[in-house]
């Protein structure tokens, strides 16, 4: 669970609208090749351009906020979650799990959209003429304000197996990668550069993890979930 000064932030944010259109775009388009890694750890170390936007991470606090809201039965988390999601807008991502040995039955069940969290939220509101209100007007409201949208993949996790995704990110820019799941498993999200370095670890007890990174170089990272739990997950991965 996200704190609750980074569920605060994000609610700000959502509820103002202040979201900047400057995003820095981390991985590069679908189908670019990745060049030749080179020695060493693909970290940049040095001074970095400030990340003005983080589109993924404002995702995965999307993510902690339906949770909360459905664990409280708060219909304003949910609805600060749907304004965020509306706000970030996304695209569907190529990618595709590396290396599996047979073919995934994908679990029955549809991303979580702004419209049904909303759907949500309107059941918990009932005789609540402020939550409804609120509601009205984020149905309303305009979609994708922002520059770099995130690059969203929904597949299944197999129970106590690893999905890999190979996903090219551009040098000295803000890399972001993150997993948000149906709540039947706990995720782990682990990114390794392309000499398998391991560059971030995000192994909460959730299935909603985040990475982060700079890398010094552009070149190909490996991204893999893994489903520690005895269940099948739903889950979405989130790129920049």
């Amino acid at each position: 669970m996200a704190t609750l000064s980074r569920l605060c932030a994000a609610a700000s944010l959502a509820l103002t609208l202040g979201f900047s259109t400057a995003a820095l775009a981390g991985s590069a388009p679908d189908g670019t090749p990745a060049p030749p890694p080179r020695n060493g750890v693909n970290i940049f170390s040095g001074p970095k351009a400030p990340a003005t936007n983080e589109p993924v991470e404002l995702l995965q606090m999307s993510s902690e906020l339906v949770v909360f809201g459905r664990q409280t039965k708060d219909p304003v988390a949910l609805i600060v979650a749907a304004r965020i999601m509306k706000a970030l807008g996304s695209n569907e991502a190529n990618h595709k799990p590396q290396g599996r040995t047979a073919e995934v039955t994908q679990k029955a069940g549809q991303p979580v959209s702004a419209d049904s969290i909303l759907g949500e939220a309107r059941e918990l509101a009932k005789g609540d003429k402020i939550a409804t209100l609120l509601i009205d007007e984020t149905v309303a409201m305009a979609s994708a304000t922002f520059a770099e949208q995130p690059k969203v993949h929904q597949d299944t996790a197999r129970p106590g197996e690893k999905d890999i995704y190979g996903v090219v990110f551009t040098g000295r820019q803000l890399a972001e990668a993150g997993v948000a799941g149906d709540g039947d498993s706990d995720l782990d999200l682990l990114v390794y550069d392309g000499n398998d370095n391991l560059v971030c670890r995000s192994d909460g007890a959730s299935d909603r993890e985040y990475c982060r990174w700079w890398p010094l170089s552009t070149g190909m990272f490996r991204i893999e979930v893994h489903n520690l739990g005895s269940a099948a997950n739903l889950y979405r991965l989130a790129t920049n």
